[in-house]
């Protein structure tokens, strides 16, 4: 790949839990090229979420400790970034849409409110003049009037987190930015527009449970796009919607990568929204990177033991001559991880050196082109497996 929007080199993550500590993510190594969708795949607990959220730093530090490596961002280690500062990366540079939208969505703000914030961010760092973008310590900015009174707080004069601070938060922005309430109003339903809202007039004054769930998930992706970040990390956006709603959400994630020239990187357990979605594909298993490359070579040709048997146990149809394929054996307890390669317990291929030796990192497979990477002492022999 050349010029990648992100770079991530040797990253560890670990989680320090009562008296014991596991290694969620171990020795990632990935790049999302600019205008391209990387999708990541694999298990329950497999590190997927951790390294999507390590990314913009929005992991707890503590219990999570970056172990190693490096998040390079348009040149800059995020890793070494003081969290601070992130907000500043964050939206602009950075932005995620999570699983649930009714989650991530703040129940007692109108939908207006919400992208308006947004887009009102997003003009403010283009002026590059205000507090709110180089150090916030969150969406509202209190460095500009003194901390209130505790009576003032008691006696409900002052709400911390609601009406008050989002008022004074509005009004500062609206100063620095010089953007006119009609000029944001516009803006607003252009995004809502975008994200093919059909009547965005009458969502603006609705509430988030008012919608469904599907229109809760392109309020989501309006709100992500209208900071026109670099990298959009998309955790899971469609597991919490029926088929139907996922196919339309796929298909407008798709069509809006080339409208606002964003990368993508889609973490999924699904192969088949992987499969409609992605350019290249990661496949993790107990939290290592085993496999990358161009999504069809790797769905064709898979070259590791586990992708095999990840591709082989997905539904594909119904079917009607036995069971579903299932992968023996179970996911290894990341605080004790077995010796040797982490799927060698599972392996139907393993051998004497894949239970002593680590597993290689990702090397690129011989005449694979473009390029296909494996993690597998054997990735030759992983075609014959039946």
């Amino acid at each position: 790949m050349t010029d990648p929007v992100v770079a991530i080199e040797g990253l560890s993550i670990d989680y320090v839990v009562g008296a014991g500590r596991f290694r969620a993510v171990s020795d990632v190594s990935l790049e999302v090229e600019r205008g391209h969708v990387v999708g990541i795949v694999g298990e329950t607990g497999c590190g997927k979420s951790t390294l999507a959220q390590a990314i913009p730093r929005l992991l707890p530090e503590p219990p999570a400790t970056i172990g190693g490596g490096r998040i390079l961002f348009q040149g800059v280690d995020l890793v070494k970034v003081p969290l601070w500062k992130m907000p500043a990366i964050r939206g602009t540079g950075i932005n995620m849409i999570f699983q649930e939208p009714l989650n991530s969505l703040n129940p007692a703000f109108r939908i207006y409110d919400q992208v308006a914030e947004a887009v009102h961010i997003r003009k403010v760092r283009e002026e590059g003049r205000s507090s709110v973008a180089r150090a916030a310590p969150g969406p509202f900015d209190y460095s500009r009037r003194p901390n209130p009174k505790p009576s003032d707080v008691w006696s409900g004069k002052v709400v911390p987190g609601g009406a008050v601070e989002e008022a004074v938060h509005r009004k500062q922005v609206d100063r620095e930015s010089g953007v006119s309430r009609t000029e944001l109003r516009e803006d607003v339903l252009d995004y809502l527009r975008l994200v093919r809202i059909n009547d965005p007039e009458t969502i603006l004054n609705l509430y988030p449970h008012e919608l469904s769930g599907g229109m809760r998930q392109r309020i989501m992706i309006a709100m992500a796009l209208s900071e026109k970040p670099s990298l959009l990390i998309a955790d899971e956006p469609t597991s919490a919607l029926d088929v139907t709603i996922q196919a339309q959400v796929l298909t407008l994630m798709k069509e809006l990568i080339e409208e606002v020239n964003t990368s993508i990187l889609f973490i999924s357990h699904d192969l088949g929204v992987i499969a409609e979605t992605a350019d290249e594909l990661g496949v993790m298993y107990a939290g290592k990177l085993v496999e990358f490359g161009p999504i069809a070579e790797v769905f064709k040709s898979p070259k590791h033991p586990y992708t095999k048997a990840l591709l082989r146990a997905a539904p594909t149809r119904y079917k009607s001559d036995g069971p579903l394929l299932s992968i023996a054996g179970n996911v290894p307890n990341l605080s004790r991880p077995p010796p040797g390669c982490r799927f060698h317990p599972r392996c139907p291929i393993a051998r004497p050196v894949c239970r002593v030796d680590p597993a290689p990192p990702l090397a690129l497979i011989d005449g694979a082109a473009p390029p296909h990477r494996s993690a597998c002492h054997f990735a030759s022999e992983v075609e014959a497996i039946p």
